[in-house]
């Protein structure tokens, strides 16, 4: 309980949030980035947030598991949030959702455990309850914004379930607007470049995602996105080498099956 209590406080003092659940870090070193659930200890040792967070990002999910067990508070939001999300990697889409149904109501002003929610959802195949964490999602961001027009953190949230709602203009935008608030921020690149690739703007999608790989090179879902880009600019050698990257980051995620089909094209 101590350590996470000096989590709680770290995060407290350096983002104007409601809870130590809304972000998940996501650089693999220094950086806090839009979606940083917790801020490690204040004094010593290993970020477990940030571990959890760089694990998550590479599809690493034994290494993520391994780094929420060793915390003694598990009943801590931000940590039923990543548990949910291990969950979410595993497959395991019935305990994901009960996870994080679970941290969003302990959690209640935070849109990250309704946005991941919606993820589980999606995953396993209910559009319209995902269609309503989204929305949600969408809704605790709104209201954060409310109260800090220019929070980058609510605006990557915000972006993010426009996006998974297939708004893709208005999620650009506000994506648009956390990447001049946060220009280093590697996630905000991401899914912007993702939202870009929806939009069938391939070059755009590609600097984009790029961008993000220059400024965390392990997000396994940056080269899925960036190959599939590269392959509609006809750039077939970055097609399946960041696709065979993706692949043998994360043989077991649900969009390993289509990047699979297409590697075997090469023969």
């Amino acid at each position: 309980m101590r350590n996470s209590n000096r989590i709680r406080r770290s995060l407290v003092s350096i983002l104007s949030l409601t809870s130590c659940g809304l972000l998940a870090a996501a650089a693999v070193a220094a950086q806090t980035t839009a979606t940083t659930q917790a801020q490690g200890p204040s004094t010593g040792g290993a970020d477990p947030a940030r571990e959890t967070e760089k694990h998550l990002l590479a599809y690493d999910t034994d290494a993520a598991r391994r780094v929420l067990e060793s915390l003694a508070d598990a009943t801590d939001p931000w940590i039923a949030t990543a548990r949910g999300r291990v969950l979410t990697q595993d497959g395991d889409y019935e305990a994901a959702a009960a996870e994080l149904t679970k941290a969003a109501e302990a959690d209640s002003g935070n849109p990250a455990p309704v946005f991941y929610l919606g993820e589980a959802l999606a995953y396993a195949e209910q559009r319209e309850s995902a269609d309503g964490a989204y929305a949600r999602a969408e809704s605790r961001a709104r209201r954060l914004l409310e109260a800090a027009p220019e929070n980058p953190e609510a605006l990557y949230f915000l972006g993010v379930a426009q996006q998974r709602q297939k708004r893709l203009g208005e999620s650009a935008a506000t994506l648009e607007q956390a990447r001049s608030l946060r220009p280093e921020d590697p996630l905000i690149s991401l899914q912007l470049g993702t939202t870009r690739f929806y939009q069938q703007q391939w070059q755009q999608a590609f600097d984009l995602l790029t961008a993000a790989l220059d400024k965390n090179s392990g997000i396994a879902y940056a080269y899925y996105y960036r190959g599939l880009a590269a392959g509609k600019l006809n750039r077939k050698d970055l097609l399946y080498n960041d696709l065979d990257r993706f692949v043998k980051m994360a043989p077991n995620a649900p969009e390993a099956a289509n990047a699979k089909r297409i590697l075997s094209s090469f023969g």
